[in-house]
C-alpha cells in the first residue's frame, strides 16, 4: 500500500510550495479591501410598550426595518403664531430631555438672564435696569422680563416688611415661570405622543421611545403608566410657589435660605450634600441647592413625584380635564401631608396667598426680551 501512493506524495511536493503562495497572496488581496459596511440598525426594530413581538417561523430571521428611523413628530405652531417668535433667543438645550421639546412649545421658551445679586439694594437695581418694579403691571397681564436670580441676598431682611415681600415675589416668579415652562414643553410632547400611540400602538419610533422612557425615569414612573405620567408632568401654579417659598423661608431671610437656597422647607436626612453649608444632612435638616433655579426645579419635582402628594396631581389632573385654569388657592389644600401642621399648615399658606393678592400671578408669562 505505501508503495502504491509514495509516487502520488512525491508529485504533491513539487507543487505545495506553489499553492501555499498562491493562497497567501489571495488572502492578502481579500485582506486589502475594504471591508463591507453593515449596518446594525436595518435589522433592530422596537416593540410598543407593553407589547410583545415574536417573529413567526415563517418570517425572515433578521427583518430589516427603516435604517433611518423617524424621529419625533414636532406639534405644528398655531396658524395665528409669527414664524419667527422668539427664535433668536432659543436654545434647543433648554428642554428638559435629549428629545423634549415639540415645535411650537420650543418656539416659546424664554432664556432667562441670571444675575448674582449680593445685596437687596443690588437685586432691587437689577428689577430697575429692566423696568420690573411694579408688581401691579405684570397683576394687570404685563410680561415678566426674563431675569433668574441664582441666591437671595444675605442682606433681604434688613428690608421692612412690605419691600422685604416685594423683592422676594419679584425674584421668584421668573424662576418658577421658567421652570413651568420647561416642565410643558415636556407635557407637551407627551400629550402629543400619547395621542399618536393610541390611534396606532406600533407608530412610536425608537427615538420616541428612548425620550419616553428618559421622560418616565425623571418622574419616578414607567414609560407604560402614560396616564400616570400625563398627571405628574404639569406645572405648579406661581402663587403656590411664591406663597409656600415665603412661608418656608421667612420671605427669603432664614439662614437656610441665605447660605443654602433652602427656599421650600425641603429635608435631606441621608446622603450627602451636594454644596457647602454650615450644617450637615439628618433628621429636619434643610437641603441645600446651588442656586434659586435647583431648589425651585426640585420642590416642583417634589410636588409631582412624591407618593405624599398623590392627591394634589389628581385634583391637578381633574381640573385640567374640566378646562379649568390651574388654581393654587384650591390645589394647596390637598398639601396636608407638606408639614406636621397639617391642616393649619394650609390654612397659613392660603392667609398669606389671600393677603399678598399671589392668585394674580397664575396667570403670569415670561417675556421674550
Amino acid at each position: 500500500m505505501l508503495c502504491s501512493i509514495q509516487p502520488a506524495v512525491n508529485r504533491g511536493r513539487q507543487y505545495a510550495f506553489p499553492v501555499v503562495w498562491a493562497a497567501v497572496f489571495a488572502t492578502g488581496m481579500g485582506l486589502g479591501e475594504p471591508l463591507p459596511v453593515f449596518d446594525a440598525a436595518s435589522f433592530l426594530s422596537f416593540a410598543p410598550i407593553g407589547k410583545a413581538h415574536a417573529a413567526s417561523p415563517e418570517e425572515a430571521a433578521l427583518v430589516s426595518v427603516n435604517a433611518e428611523p423617524q424621529g419625533l413628530t414636532f406639534l405644528q405652531p398655531p396658524a395665528d403664531e409669527p414664524d419667527d417668535m422668539h427664535r433668536s433667543i432659543i436654545d434647543p438645550s433648554m428642554g428638559h430631555g435629549r428629545f423634549a421639546a415639540p415645535g411650537n412649545a420650543l418656539r416659546r421658551q424664554v432664556q432667562l438672564r441670571a444675575v448674582s445679586p449680593r445685596t437687596a439694594d443690588e437685586l432691587a437695581g437689577f428689577f430697575r435696569d429692566v423696568s420690573f418694579t411694579l408688581l401691579t403691571d405684570i397683576r394687570q397681564g404685563e410680561a415678566v422680563p426674563p431675569i433668574k436670580v441664582d441666591r437671595v441676598p444675605a442682606d433681604l431682611g434688613n428690608k421692612d416688611g412690605v419691600e422685604r415681600k416685594q423683592l422676594f415675589i419679584t425674584a421668584i416668579l421668573p424662576v418658577v415661570l421658567e421652570v413651568n415652562q420647561r416642565v410643558m414643553v415636556d407635557r407637551e410632547q407627551l400629550l402629543a405622543l400619547r395621542d399618536k400611540i393610541t390611534v396606532d400602538p406600533y407608530s412610536m419610533s425608537p427615538i420616541e421611545r428612548i425620550w419616553l422612557e428618559d421622560l418616565a425615569e425623571r418622574y419616578e414612573t414607567t414609560a407604560d403608566r402614560i396616564d400616570e405620567l400625563v398627571r405628574r408632568v404639569d406645572i405648579v401654579p406661581p402663587s403656590m410657589a411664591i406663597a409656600q417659598g415665603g412661608v418656608e423661608s421667612g420671605w427669603g431671610t432664614s439662614f437656610a435660605a441665605r447660605t443654602g437656597n433652602a427656599l421650600f422647607g425641603q429635608i435631606q436626612a441621608v446622603g450627602r450634600h451636594s454644596v457647602e453649608v454650615p450644617w450637615k444632612p439628618g433628621n429636619g435638616m434643610p437641603q441645600p441647592f446651588s442656586s434659586v433655579g435647583e431648589a425651585t426645579e426640585a420642590y416642583i419635582t417634589n410636588l409631582n413625584t412624591h407618593p405624599a402628594y398623590a392627591g394634589f396631581r389628581d385634583q391637578r389632573a381633574a381640573a385640567r380635564k374640566r378646562g379649568e385654569d390651574l388654581a393654587g388657592y384650591r390645589l394647596v389644600g390637598t398639601l396636608l401631608r407638606y408639614s406636621e401642621r397639617g391642616l393649619e399648615y394650609v390654612q397659613f399658606v392660603r392667609q398669606i396667598m389671600r393677603e399678598n393678592d399671589l392668585h394674580d400671578f397664575d396667570k403670569a408669562k415670561l417675556s421674550g426680551f
